[in-house]
């Protein structure tokens, strides 16, 4: 029996003591409702301007206008289950997709959301959504599938990413601005299941495969430049691509290694240009491409993060398991360093440590 190798594992790591079993809407077919719902587990956040808007268990939606110091929950959100991804467009327009194919629309910002799209029927999520604008957009999930829509979700249409049999979970569904087609558009990334990369150059309508010969799940990645991507990978792995400028079917790949190996849930482009990246077990990395330096705390809460957003200057707020936390890599080494502490946090920084890379075997 093949496993389910994706984060959705931890998106339902979760304490039952945080939300009274009278705070869940029985029979309703709505969301948890509770003044504890920013402590439940969150699995993703967007920020468009100054509004943050979040998404975990139980259906539950948050938005904030205080850069996360404080929450206020949907008022209705017509579903019960896990939401695994959310992204906005606009002041009004939001997206989030989740378990049983579900895909859910607002128009006012994150108050009050609808069912677009769901399958009840397929017992298996969709994991990230792409929007380009408030018309066209891709959903990407478990087993291969995905939709797409050209008329801002009033219709979603199956599409065709990956035609392999074995059906491998599409992880993460972007854009880039950086890295464009000969047509001038961004080109669209989606990272999934035994090292695949599926590119396309017309805003998804058609796709190709890029192996990148890892065996390993990649649960999402970032483009650096017109030419460079980063990968996140299972056990800590950071696959760091440099396309030629004939083709992106031909390319380099070094393996990053930031020290640690737990999983890597999210990275995010710093106003410094560095990269900041986080993951399970209270992990949050930097990446100076510029001078090869990784810096990485592991978190003494040791709980699962599974986005991270940058505020300002050092302080970055996580989401993950138990809600949401702010962070400081200055704080972490000072914690690490004073031997008086009484703090768990643990911090190292070093230059690159590029591994050796041996494709896999199949033979």
């Amino acid at each position: 029996m093949r496993i389910f190798l994706t984060l959705i594992s931890f998106f339902f790591i979760f304490s039952g003591s945080i939300i009274s079993a009278s705070d869940f809407n029985y029979d309703t077919g709505l969301a948890l409702k509770s003044d504890l719902a920013d402590k439940a587990t969150i699995t993703s956040m967007h920020i468009y301007n100054d509004r943050i808007v979040a998404v975990g268990v139980h259906g539950i939606i948050l938005t904030s206008n205080d850069t996360g110091s404080t929450w206020i929950q949907a008022e209705e959100v017509p579903f019960t289950n896990t939401l695994t991804d959310v992204q906005c467009v606009s002041e009004s327009q939001c997206w989030a997709v989740g378990h049983d194919l579900t895909i859910l629309h607002s128009v006012d910002g994150g108050k009050n959301w609808s069912v677009q799209y769901n399958d009840i029927d397929f017992d298996a999520p969709f994991l990230s959504i792409n929007m380009f604008d408030y018309l066209n957009g891709i959903v990407v999930g478990a087993f291969g599938k995905s939709v797409t829509t050209n008329d801002g979700g009033e219709n979603w249409f199956s599409t065709v990413v990956t035609d392999d049999p074995y059906e491998p979970h599409l992880n993460s569904v972007y854009s880039s601005n950086k890295m464009k087609s000969e047509n001038g558009t961004n080109l669209m990334f989606v990272a999934g299941e035994i090292g695949q990369v599926h590119i396309s150059n017309d805003q998804g309508k058609s796709w190709n495969m890029v192996d990148t010969e890892y065996f390993g799940s990649l649960w999402g990645g970032i483009s650096v430049d017109e030419k460079r991507k980063l990968l996140l990978g299972m056990a800590g792995k950071i696959l760091y691509v440099k396309f030629s400028d004939e083709a992106l079917s031909e390319f380099s790949l070094d393996t990053l290694f930031a020290g640690i190996k737990n999983s890597l849930t999210d990275i995010k482009r710093l106003k410094n240009g560095n990269y900041i990246i986080s993951g399970n077990g209270g992990v949050v990395a930097i990446l100076d491409l510029e001078n090869e330096t990784t810096e990485t705390c592991i978190r003494g809460d040791r709980l699962s993060n599974t986005s991270v957003i940058e505020i300002s200057d050092d302080k970055y707020l996580l989401s993950g398991e138990k809600g949401f936390r702010t962070h400081s890599m200055r704080e972490c080494q000072s914690n690490f360093e004073d031997k008086n502490s009484i703090s768990k946090d643990m911090w190292m920084k070093s230059e690159f440590q590029y591994e050796e890379w041996v494709p896999y075997d199949w033979q």
